[in-house]
């Protein structure tokens, strides 16, 4: 007699049987469910965009302002973190807190300009929630500000053919899907859509600070192409630097308009008129992009991220020329 109780063969083999076909039901199921998620979600978020980015273009001027006038270099690190954080805090927020952007946020982004930062910073990781909305509209920016760029860097460097390369540059910019039209577009029409102002109204610090960074952007091409050697361009760019951070200090909140290329350097503007098109237009696009986060109008962020690529893709990227009404006419007036 046996006195401990097994289970036979039989009912082994049964019992395993058993315990894999409950194996791959569950695996069944879980696929299933996987695959309904995945489903679900591109349905409901159509969110998922290839990052198609470009190589920015390659010569031996590259990065000539952050080796040769790292002063000036730094202030532009610090105008690429103020955008993504604004962004990124406007969106978190839904636009309504004055708080969390007028104080909270504005001094991060002093607070960071302040280090001085020796490179450029990662905007994906400073507003990761604003780029899984628009990407496509970001990397319009980024290209536009990687031109920025690019044009500091020749006037800084010593390259001995500056409008070649500056003329080279702007060809493999227009060569991409994403370059803001050359175009002049009325600004006044542009900052009267229903949302329009809600951001500089509802935030004039901020605004007014963004609107500094402008300044700064555009107001230095003028003295450093005028001087002739490096020793001059530091020099001529320091009472720049004094204004612009005098502005950080006391943003300029009784300005009424962002600064335009024209009025700041108008000898660039006149020698490249696509090139002061493009900035320009990329710094309207930044207002209505604020104005689109802060309105009460666009409550989702599908509705905001809907009207912002209604915005680029109508408006802004030089593919819609043939088709744009808020390009400018030779008779009408640019600027309101």
């Amino acid at each position: 007699m046996r006195w401990c109780m097994g289970t036979t063969a039989s009912e082994s083999t049964m019992a395993g049987k058993t315990t894999m076909i409950s194996i791959r039901t569950v695996m069944r199921c879980a696929a299933i469910v996987a695959t309904a998620t995945v489903v679900v979600a591109l349905a409901a978020c159509s969110q998922f965009e290839p990052r198609d980015k470009r190589f920015y273009y390659r010569a031996l001027w590259n990065f000539a302002l952050r080796e040769d006038l790292a002063e000036l270099d730094s202030e532009f690190n610090g105008v690429d973190f103020g955008h993504s954080n604004l962004y990124e805090n406007l969106l978190l927020t839904g636009g309504q807190n004055v708080p969390a952007i007028e104080d909270r946020a504005r001094k991060e982004t002093l607070a960071f300009i302040a280090t001085k930062p020796r490179l450029n910073p990662n905007e994906e990781a400073i507003a990761p929630t604003y780029m899984k909305l628009a990407w496509r509209a970001q990397n319009t920016f980024d290209e536009a500000h990687a031109l920025h760029r690019a044009t500091y860097d020749i006037a800084a460097s010593d390259e001995p053919d500056k409008d070649r390369a500056t003329r080279n540059v702007l060809a493999y910019y227009q060569q991409s899907a994403y370059a803001i039209t050359a175009k002049r577009l009325d600004h006044h029409r542009l900052d009267q859509f229903p949302y329009s102002k809600a951001f500089r109204t509802r935030f004039p610090l901020f605004n007014a600070t963004i609107w500094s960074y402008h300044y700064l952007q555009v107001a230095v091409y003028d003295p450093l192409q005028a001087a002739r050697d490096l020793a001059a361009k530091t020099q001529a760019v320091r009472p720049i630097l004094a204004t612009y951070r005098g502005y950080l200090e006391q943003p300029p909140v009784q300005w009424t308009f962002m600064p335009l290329t024209a009025e700041l350097s108008p000898q660039f503007a006149a020698r490249y008129p696509e090139l002061a098109n493009i900035f320009d237009n990329l710094h309207m696009l930044h207002d209505n992009i604020s104005d689109i986060l802060t309105s009460e109008l666009l409550p989702t962020w599908e509705a905001k991220r809907i009207e912002i690529y209604r915005l680029v893709n109508t408006y802004y990227l030089a593919s819609a020329d043939a088709t744009n009404p808020m390009i400018i006419k030779a008779e009408q007036e640019h600027h309101h």
